[in-house]
């Protein structure tokens, strides 16, 4: 089976959805696709359209940032410049668009959770309609948060509030609902329930991505749920 790789490294979940829903229309006799998904207020913008030389990748057409996070950075530098008006990462176009976004309340963490479901039943039901082999998992944490606070209990809310909830198939969605606090899980507990300390499993205090062993662990669990579904 020929591996085509359209992920990229931050891309939100517009991005993911339409990288890959694309490879499903186009390609033939596909024997497995697998979406992992992102936090769900990191928003995608399609950069196609601005003067990109023509052999740059689908993949790569896509700007993706998390405004509250590029907007937070952006305000901790101004330590670093005699003023704000000096400070380079709030000349640049994500720290703009984050902070318009943020001070609008256009990406606030309801309407993100919304959007992302409603792309993962989209993804299940396209797949399902082409009788395409699929799977889905929730990568990182849905949301940029700590660890039991109001935004996770809010998120877990509007999970359980949504009206694809009871719609997503449980067997080829590994982990739905997702949240551990409603009884689901995503890769980023996975992995935390092994390595509570994030010590082994990660690539360093500051970079919490998996590290070469913990996706070595992630693809034998989506290999083993391959096996029980489609062997």
């Amino acid at each position: 089976m020929e591996c085509i790789d359209v992920s990229k490294i931050a891309n939100g979940n517009k991005a993911i959805f339409s990288t890959v829903i694309d490879e499903v229309v186009s390609q033939k006799n596909i024997g497995l696709v697998i979406p992992m998904w992102s936090e769900f207020q990191r928003v995608s913008f399609y950069i196609g359209e601005v003067g990109i030389p023509k052999q740059i990748a689908d993949k790569d057409l896509w700007s993706c940032f998390h405004p509250d996070r590029d907007y937070l950075d952006g305000e901790w530098h101004d330590q670093f410049y005699d003023s704000p008006e000096k400070n380079t990462v709030k000349q640049d176009y994500v720290y703009k668009v984050s902070k318009v976004l943020r001070e609008n309340g256009l990406n606030g963490l309801r309407g993100g959770t919304y959007d992302s479901i409603r792309m993962m039943y989209s993804f299940q039901t396209i797949c399902e309609n082409l009788d395409v082999p699929y799977l889905q998992v929730q990568g990182c944490l849905p949301i940029m948060s700590k660890t039991d606070n109001r935004g996770q209990k809010a998120l877990c809310q509007n999970i359980l509030d949504s009206c694809y909830f009871d719609k997503m198939n449980k067997k080829t969605f590994l982990g739905w609902p997702i949240m551990p606090q409603i009884s689901g899980f995503n890769i980023d507990h996975h992995l935390d329930l092994i390595d509570p300390d994030r010590t082994t499993l990660r690539i360093s205090p500051e970079d919490t991505h998996p590290n070469g062993e913990a996706h070595e662990i992630i693809s034998e669990v989506l290999y083993d749920k391959y096996n029980k579904i489609y062997s």
